[in-house]
């Protein structure tokens, strides 16, 4: 009898035991799959051995990365402080703090300690981000003055994306406001007159959408105002006028104010002619479904049926669709597109003409909103510089077909409005 019951009790502690490798496995394929509110719920629910690493993870998509380091933190000496994705998620809270010191010695760990964890062309790009930090780290972070509720005025340019008026030096210009920016960028001879600080060159290229490379230096903007928004120490990409001048000087961009400046001003609203920013903003409950992944945006979107990760670019003038979504949907867009030749073109990055399917017509769903896409264009060929996990970009031809866009970095949502 007491060897039956020791039996039944080991056989007991198996299956718990292997009901929690079960339930890690599977957080650890949301979060892969950027399905963190799936992931989040599930986390609560069961709470495993990791459940404050994910609890952490949450936090960092949600832009709470004080939050994210405090739980990390509370793991002490355990074996996750050990591993490649407890400095991963350490690297980006430090990054989205603005702490470059921390992201260059934590950018050092996961390219020497955990080398083997990339791929080379992943190490080349960890290496040469960690020459950004590297150059950075005696500078100070990024702080905004203090603000409730703000409006500036705005104006498409020549290329239909949102433009504002900036001021630094007394010196003012517009500049695209876009959230797809990694980084804020501006031309050399612009950052020149507005002040910026421009530190030494230190081998530093950045890939544009198009995938062109080009070498950049770095430039921090001692003060910089968004109308009465006093944003200090911006960090800025800054590149040689030539990278920014298209269509043979038809269309030139002086500055881009990215996503690490916009996602510090709360919630922000788009509306035909104003950017309204507020933060500590009281809101009526909405669904979480726009998170922040490294330093980009990301919106869930549902297309026949799947909720996938999109990036939230709002200064792609048109949406693209990737090999990603050719691969989860194969038989129907086989079935039901037809090939175009494309041409697309991003800041720092020269034109480039791509062999694309299109269907026309298309509805994808925002919650329970439906959004027409007259053209959905898909590279079957490119998962695009944003990986294999993201299923496209999400530029103006769509977010442009409302007139009222709340995008809110406090609360995490995306909302559309007629």
């Amino acid at each position: 009898m007491k060897k039956l019951l020791i039996l039944t009790l080991l056989l007991l502690e198996t299956g718990v035991a292997f009901s929690q490798i079960k339930t890690e496995n599977y957080l650890k394929k949301l979060s892969e799959q950027h399905q963190f509110v799936k992931m989040d719920s599930l986390n609560n629910k069961i709470r495993t051995k990791d459940y404050y690493f994910y609890k952490a993870l949450f936090a960092n998509v949600c832009n709470k990365p004080d939050l994210s380091n405090l739980y990390l933190d509370s793991l002490n000496k355990s074996q996750i402080t050990k591993e490649f994705r407890y400095y991963k998620l350490k690297n980006d809270n430090y990054i989205k703090l603005f702490d470059y010191a921390n992201a260059f010695k934590t950018s050092g760990i996961l390219t020497s300690t955990f080398s083997e964890k990339f791929t080379k062309e992943e190490r080349d790009d960890e290496l040469n981000t960690r020459r950004i930090w590297e150059v950075l780290k005696l500078q100070k972070p990024q702080i905004i003055d203090s603000f409730s509720n703000l409006s500036v005025a705005t104006k498409k340019d020549k290329a239909g994306l949102i433009t504002t008026n900036v001021l630094a030096n007394t010196i003012d210009t517009d500049f695209v406001f876009d959230t797809g920016a990694g980084i804020s960028c501006i031309t050399e001879s612009l950052a020149k007159k507005l002040g910026f600080i421009i530190l030494p060159d230190n081998n530093i290229e950045v890939m544009s959408f198009t995938g062109v490379k080009n070498k950049v230096l770095m430039g921090i903007a001692p003060v910089l105002n968004i109308g009465d928004i006093k944003i200090h120490n911006a960090v800025f990409l800054v590149y040689p006028d030539s990278a920014f001048t298209f269509a043979n000087g038809k269309y030139v961009i002086n500055g881009i104010i990215g996503f690490p400046i916009i996602k510090e001003l709360g919630t922000v609203t788009i509306e035909e002619n104003s950017l309204t920013f507020s933060k500590n903003k009281t809101i009526q409950s909405n669904d979480k479904n726009l998170f922040i992944d490294e330093l980009r945006a990301i919106v869930m979107l549902n297309f026949k049926g799947k909720t996938l990760p999109f990036n939230f670019d709002s200064g792609a003038k048109t949406s693209s669709f990737n090999k990603s979504f050719y691969e989860l949907f194969k038989t129907y867009l086989d079935k039901n597109s037809t090939l175009i030749s494309a041409k697309t073109a991003s800041a720092g990055g020269q034109e480039i003409t791509s062999e694309l399917l299109e269907l026309k017509d298309q509805q994808i769903l925002l919650g329970k909103n439906q959004i027409n896409v007259p053209k959905l264009q898909v590279d079957k060929s490119d998962y695009g510089v944003y990986g294999k996990v993201n299923y496209g970009n999400i530029g103006q031809d769509i977010i442009g077909q409302f007139k009222k866009v709340t995008i809110s970095f406090d609360h995490n949502y995306l909302k559309l409005e007629n």
